[in-house]
């Protein structure tokens, strides 16, 4: 969708107009694509001041940006031609320097029309020059096509691409006039039938001499007037995805004078509702599908693995929670309820990758996890503990969740075992902060607070604490500090730097 902060900045928008930005819009990304062109849509703010709402970063094509523009802001002085078709919707052409280099660019202006015919935005198509002089001398039909599909874009013709795939630089084309005839190939679409064994000799043969969808695919089309993709497999394993575009010349009154490459219609006069032609796109997406199922293959087999090791962890828990109970010693039976919850705390990493081995782990849901655990395990059975958990949700890399869930466990232990020793009940209360390159969190307790001259990374007689402080210190490369609590019990503050995740 545009960006609606900017788009709200226009004066009198209508319903309707916003509806044809809209629709421009959604042709953007392919014609991009076709043009070997950055395409930005803008609007005007004030007479002064347009601003780009819309940035279409072209796949065949290094950009001529080194970032998105969106947000840009343009003056007169800047783009008089854009601020010409604003302001008298008169397009045109020129050469300007965009780069910070100077690098020449060619850039197309068009203007957009609204309700009223009252020009509501302008579209930008900008093509460095050694780009646009390819395109210059390569066929006139295909010339003629990008400019039916730019002039299309312009007048929202072209919505049904808005869900198009993209077209790459090593992706095929061809061209089918209303005579369903082949009047254009490139040799990178010659390449990509001859690899499949089909003869490329077709220049002002009929369609059906590909012998392949494409027929089926042309003439959907042509009956729609809507672009359509699809993904066939051929009988040796290949995968083809193929894109088809309807090509419609605009009415004469529309057309301007500085875009007139005449393209004539092959048979009859035709009228405003006749395409005049087809252009299909070939990608030959064959690696790219078997990668993808290849990954699909090993995320399943890991996620299983994960499930299984969820399962044994839960089942030596489940086993030396049953030892504990038969043990006559106190002391065994407090370590056994430790590694009771440290297995455990374990089980809890690998049950969320189970669900999605690459996607990052919220540790606010691992903490609260842990925290039932702990409530329901540890302690006397005449004690009531509280374990609370508040803060920001934070999400991490299974590398940092994993340590992240063994320090948690480890200092409510800890709370529970020495905090809250011979009370009848206690809150502990685990805050999580995220600090944006890093994360703090704080376990605090109202309990009976630490001992004198406490030091936690001189303490090697507790082994909790001692894993506490490997963890944090090895694992997390961060810093742990435990002083006491306001206005009473002990409080543990963790911080360590975040790893950068991307989420889906």
């Amino acid at each position: 969708m545009i960006m609606d902060s900017h788009v709200q900045q226009i004066p009198g928008l209508a319903p309707e107009d916003l509806e044809i930005l809209q629709k421009v819009q959604a042709g953007l990304p392919i014609t991009a694509d076709v043009s070997r062109a950055d395409i930005l849509l803008c609007t005007s703010v004030d007479p002064q001041t347009a601003t780009v709402v819309f940035h279409a970063v072209p796949n065949s094509i290094s950009s001529l940006y080194r970032k998105d523009a969106v947000g840009r802001k343009m003056t007169p002085d800047e783009q008089p031609l854009l601020f010409q078709a604003l302001r008298s919707g008169a397009g045109g052409r020129r050469q300007r320097e965009v780069l910070s280099n100077g690098a020449p660019v060619i850039q197309d202006v068009f203007p957009i029309h609204g309700r009223e015919a009252r020009v509501i935005g302008a579209m930008l198509v900008e093509t460095n020059m050694i780009a646009h002089e390819r395109q210059r001398r390569r066929n006139r039909h295909f010339r003629q096509a990008v400019m039916w599909i730019q002039e299309m874009c312009v007048r929202g013709e072209l919505e049904s691409a808005r869900n198009l795939g993209a077209f790459s630089l090593y992706d095929g084309i061809y061209l089918v006039d209303r005579r369903r005839t082949i009047i254009y190939m490139s040799g990178i679409a010659a390449n990509l039938f001859r690899s499949a064994g089909i003869a490329t000799e077709v220049h002002e043969q009929p369609l059906s001499s590909l012998e392949t969808h494409d027929t089926k695919l042309v003439e959907e089309v042509f009956a729609s007037h809507h672009c359509i993709e699809r993904r066939y497999e051929s009988d040796d394993g290949r995968i083809w995805v193929r894109i088809a575009i309807p090509l419609h010349t605009p009415r004469a009154r529309w057309r301007p004078a500085w875009r007139a490459l005449p393209w004539e219609r092959s048979t009859g006069a035709g009228d405003d509702s006749d395409l005049d032609g087809v252009m299909v796109l070939l990608h030959n997406a064959t690696e790219a599908v078997q990668k993808q199922r290849e990954l699909n293959v090993k995320s399943a087999i890991i996620q299983e693995v994960h499930h299984r090791v969820k399962n044994n962890l839960q089942n030596i828990a489940a086993i030396l929670r049953i030892q504990a109970r038969r043990v006559q010693s106190d002391e065994a039976r407090v370590h056994l309820t430790e590694a009771v919850n440290r297995v455990l705390s374990m089980a809890v990493i690998h049950e969320f990758l189970s669900t999605d081995e690459h996607r990052p782990i919220n540790v606010k849901d691992v903490c609260q996890r842990i925290a039932a655990q702990v409530a329901q395990v540890s302690g006397s059975p005449d004690q009531e503990i509280s374990v609370q958990v508040s803060g920001s949700n934070i999400r991490l890399p299974a590398s940092q969740a994993t340590p992240v869930a063994m320090v948690v466990n480890e200092l409510l232990l800890n709370a529970v075992e020495h905090g809250l020793e011979g009370r009848t009940s206690g809150r502990i209360q685990i805050q999580l902060d995220d600090l944006g390159d890093a994360v703090r969190i704080i376990v605090e307790d109202n309990g009976n607070g630490l001992p004198p001259a406490f030091n936690p990374t001189a303490q090697t007689s507790s082994l909790g604490l001692h894993i506490v402080h490997t963890l944090v210190t090895d694992d997390l490369k961060g810093q742990l500090n435990m002083q006491q609590a306001e206005p009473q019990g002990t409080q543990a503050v963790v911080t360590f730097p975040k790893k950068s995740v991307r989420v889906e």
